[in-house]
């Protein structure tokens, strides 16, 4: 069965112009890596080759109007004081001391927790660190008869001073896959035209819609099937852009259309509207690692992801 294609503007785009083609792929679940392999890492949409076989139809729309990328990883302040930083040293040298010269484990433990007594009794001669003790087991007290105190607030009111936090930023993650949002001014210049605009606009909006599945099986009405995935591609003719950016494949968050583009209600005799926007939301399956660059095509086209 052939797939539709579409472009809009009819006429305005031809081989030599940059344009963005869409294409739209049923979307290939990319399973489960449950003990198969030796590896930790789960398959992803990265795993999975979207193609000919499982296209739906391409639209090709005129270069929008804002073209941006935005790139990053996901980090943030963490924090631990002193006492933390002590203590997690105790309860590691607990766990890796394993025995002593004569093989006796508690030897071993016992030097680890002497080690941690040792600095906490040298802070506690100076000044502060005696007041640290008190408002320590006082905030404690507190706690215990009014269930609220923050030991931090009551050192600080007590001496001017707090635990020095050794704050510092960390790495927490991947960021979220990238956003990207297109807005398309349509305006039907012929009656040709006028038709494959309708046509672009009930293509996203099928295509972005989840599927109840077989309304007469026996698991009718359990599952909902996704939408389809689209591919998305910045072309300078019949190539890909060679400066501009990549697109891994994406699911069409929202579309919507705006049927009087002009701020005012007026159309054509057939009753099609003069002017129309159309906003696209797109959004990757999957976060950009460093590993995906080594994936491309060398050389790479344009500025990667």
């Amino acid at each position: 069965m052939s797939v539709p294609n579409y472009r809009y503007p009819i006429k305005n785009i031809n081989a030599s112009d940059d344009f963005l083609k869409i294409e739209s792929y049923k979307y290939e679940p990319p399973g489960l890596n449950l003990g198969e392999t030796d590896s930790f890492a789960q398959r992803s949409s990265d795993d999975v080759g979207y193609g000919k076989p499982t296209g739906r139809g391409t639209v090709i729309l005129p270069m929008p109007q804002t073209i941006q990328d935005s790139n990053g990883a996901s980090w943030g302040a963490g924090n631990m004081d002193p006492l933390q930083t002590a203590t997690m040293g105790a309860a590691m040298g607990i766990i890796g001391a394993g025995v002593d010269v004569k093989g006796n484990p508690v030897t071993a433990t016992a030097n680890a927790v002497t080690k941690l007594l040792g600095k906490l009794g040298a802070a506690s001669q100076t000044a502060i660190g005696q007041d640290l003790s008190k408002t320590f087991f006082a905030t404690k007290a507190s706690e215990a008869l009014t269930g609220g105190g923050d030991f931090n607030q009551s050192l600080s009111r007590k001496t001017g001073a707090v635990l020095n936090s050794n704050t510092e930023l960390l790495f927490n993650g991947v960021a979220p896959p990238r956003a990207f949002s297109f807005s398309f001014d349509l305006v039907p210049r012929s009656e040709a035209e006028s038709k494959v605009i309708k046509e672009i606009i009930l293509f996203f909006k099928k295509e972005s819609a989840t599927q109840k599945g077989a309304a007469s099986a026996g698991a009718a009405g359990l599952f909902l099937k996704s939408p389809s995935v689209f591919k998305l591609q910045y072309m300078s003719g019949g190539k890909s852009h060679p400066f501009l950016h990549q697109f891994k494949m994406c699911a069409l968050n929202s579309m919507s259309v705006n049927y009087t583009g002009s701020g005012t209600y007026a159309t054509y005799s057939d009753a099609t509207p003069v002017h129309m926007q159309m906003a696209l939301s797109f959004q990757e399956l999957t976060p950009i690692y460093r590993e995906d660059y080594s994936n491309l095509n060398k050389p790479i086209t344009g500025t990667g992801f």
